[in-house]
C-alpha cells in the first residue's frame, strides 16, 4: 500500500511539473541555409555548392546555354543572385537573338524552380568605351528589386523570410516607382531598402522596406547630370554612387565628392573601369576596385585615411589591354576584404584583412582566352567562394589545395528550368534529387 502511494504520488507530481515546464523554443534549423548558389556560365547551368562538402548537390537546367564561337560575339552570360534563403537566377541570352532574359526563383530548401518567372527589361547600352555594367536587379533584406536601365520604372516586391516566394510577373505590374531616369541602376541594402540611380538625371531615389511594404519614396538630387553610367551600393542604410563619368564617389550624408583612387580610366577611354562593394554593414569607408586594386574610399565627412588596406592586382590600368580586364565587386567579409578581376589566361585575386595589403592569386585557365564575362566573389554566411561567369567554374577560397569544385554535366541542357537528372538516373527511373550532380568533372564545361 505504502509503495502504491509513493507511486501515484510521484506521478501527481511529474504532472504538474509538466504542465508548469516552459520548455525549451523550437529553433528552426535550415541545413542549406549555408549553400551557396551559383552559375555555370556558358554551360546553361544553376547549382547548389554544399561548402561542408566541397561539392555541388544540385545542378539545374535552364539557365540559357550561352556557347560564344567568335571573340567579337557579345553575351549575357546567366547570373545568380543570393539572400540567405532566397536564390533567383538570370538567364543567359547570346548576341542576335530577341529573346529576353529571365528571372527564376529557387526553393533553397528543396534546390528547385519555383513556378512562375519574370522577364528584366531589355538593356541597349551603348557608351563607345568599356566599362562595368552596373546592377538591374538587386535582391537583398527579403527585397527583390528590379530596374529599366532606359527609363528608370522601379518593380519591386517583398518576399518571405522562410523562403519560397513566387516572383511570376513582377514587372508585369505597376512600376512601384516611375522615370526616375535614364541609364538607371539598382541596390539593395542589408534590411532590404531599395536604392536607385540615375546617371543622367543624377537622381537617386530611396524606397524604405516597411513590413510587408515598403514606405514612401525619397529622392535627392547628386551634383551630376547627363552622365553616361553610375554604379551604386548600399552601406548600411546610406547609399554610395560612383559617377563613371567623372570618377567621383558621393554619398548619403556627405556634402563634397571623393575622387576615385587612380581615375580608373583606361587608355583612350573617358568611363572609368571601377566596381563599388557589394552591399553590406555600416561603415566609414565604402570598397571600391578598380583594375590597379581594390581599396577603401572614406564617406564619413572631413576623414581622411593614410592606410594602404586594400589589395594590389598588378595590373597596368592604363595600359592598351586594359579594356580586356573585367573587374568585380569587392566584398567584406568580416574585417576581410575580398576582390577578383578576370582576363584571358586566368582569374587573379586576393584577400586582405584590417590595415593590412595584399597581392593576388592567380588561377590559370585552360582553353578560350577571348574573355567576354567577369567573375563574381560570392559570400552566403561567412563561407566565400570565386565563380567565373564565363567558364562556370568555382573555387572555394578558404581551400589551399585543389579549390576547385564544379563538376557540370556535359552535353547541352534543357531549355525549362528543372533540376538536372543524370542519363542512368532516367534510365532506372529515379525522380530529379537535390543530389543529382555528377561526381566527375565535365570534359565540356571550359
Amino acid at each position: 500500500m505504502i509503495s502504491g502511494t509513493v507511486v501515484s504520488l510521484l506521478v501527481v507530481v511529474a504532472g504538474i511539473l509538466a504542465v508548469r515546464a516552459e520548455g525549451e523554443p523550437v529553433h528552426d534549423v535550415a541545413l542549406t541555409d549555408g549553400s551557396i548558389w551559383v552559375s555555370g556560365g556558358r554551360t546553361g547551368y544553376w547549382g547548389r555548392v554544399n561548402t561542408g562538402s566541397h561539392a555541388l548537390d544540385t545542378i539545374i537546367d535552364g539557365a540559357g546555354r550561352t556557347p560564344a564561337t567568335k571573340a567579337t560575339e557579345e553575351v549575357a552570360r546567366a547570373d545568380i543572385l543570393q539572400d540567405g534563403r532566397h536564390a533567383v537566377g538570370i538567364t543567359g541570352v547570346a548576341d542576335g537573338t530577341t529573346q529576353d532574359r529571365q528571372l527564376v526563383a529557387f526553393d533553397t530548401t528543396t534546390g528547385t524552380p519555383i513556378t512562375g518567372n519574370a522577364t528584366l527589361p531589355a538593356s541597349q547600352i551603348t557608351t563607345g568605351d568599356a566599362y562595368f555594367m552596373p546592377d538591374l536587379v538587386a535582391l537583398g533584406g527579403n527585397t527583390l528589386a528590379v530596374v529599366d536601365h532606359a527609363s528608370g520604372d522601379l518593380w519591386a516586391m517583398r518576399l518571405d523570410p522562410e523562403g519560397g516566394t513566387a516572383i511570376d510577373g513582377l514587372t508585369d505590374r505597376a512600376p512601384l516607382e516611375s522615370r526616375i531616369g535614364r541609364a538607371a541602376a539598382v541596390t539593395v541594402s542589408e534590411d532590404g531598402d531599395i536604392m536607385v540611380v540615375s546617371a543622367e538625371s543624377g537622381t537617386v531615389v530611396e524606397v524604405p522596406a516597411q513590413g510587408e511594404g515598403f514606405g514612401r519614396a525619397e529622392r535627392t538630387d547628386l551634383p551630376f547630370e547627363g552622365s553616361r553610367l553610375a554604379d551604386i551600393t548600399a552601406v548600411g542604410d546610406r547609399w554610395v554612387v560612383l559617377d563613371l563619368e567623372e570618377a567621383t564617389v558621393h554619398a548619403e550624408g556627405m556634402e563634397r565628392p571623393r575622387p576615385l583612387p587612380g581615375g580608373g580610366s583606361e587608355q583612350g577611354g573617358d568611363l572609368a573601369i571601377a566596381a563599388l562593394q557589394q552591399a553590406g554593414p555600416e561603415s566609414l569607408s565604402v570598397a571600391v576596385q578598380t583594375i590597379e586594386r581594390a581599396e577603401y574610399v572614406e564617406i564619413d565627412e572631413g576623414a581622411t585615411s593614410g592606410s594602404d588596406a586594400g589589395i594590389s592586382s598588378g595590373l597596368d590600368g592604363k595600359g592598351e589591354r586594359a579594356q580586356f580586364i573585367k573587374v568585380s565587386r569587392p566584398v567584406l567579409n568580416g574585417d576581410c576584404l575580398y576582390a577578383a578581376w578576370g582576363r584571358g589566361n586566368g582569374v587573379l585575386w586576393g584577400s586582405a584583412c584590417g590595415e593590412a595589403g595584399a597581392g593576388v592569386s592567380e588561377i590559370g585557365i585552360v582553353g578560350d582566352l577571348a574573355r567576354r564575362s567577369g567573375v563574381v566573389v560570392r559570400r552566403n554566411r561567412g563561407q566565400v567562394i570565386l565563380n567565373d561567369l564565363d567558364t562556370g567554374r568555382i573555387f572555394d577560397l578558404a581551400v589551399t589545395v585543389d579549390p576547385r569544385i564544379d563538376t557540370w554535366p556535359g552535353g547541352a541542357p534543357r531549355a525549362e528550368p528543372a533540376p538536372y537528372v543524370p542519363d542512368y538516373k532516367k534510365r532506372q527511373g529515379q525522380p530529379p534529387s537535390s543530389t543529382s550532380a555528377p561526381t566527375k568533372p565535365s570534359t565540356t564545361s571550359g
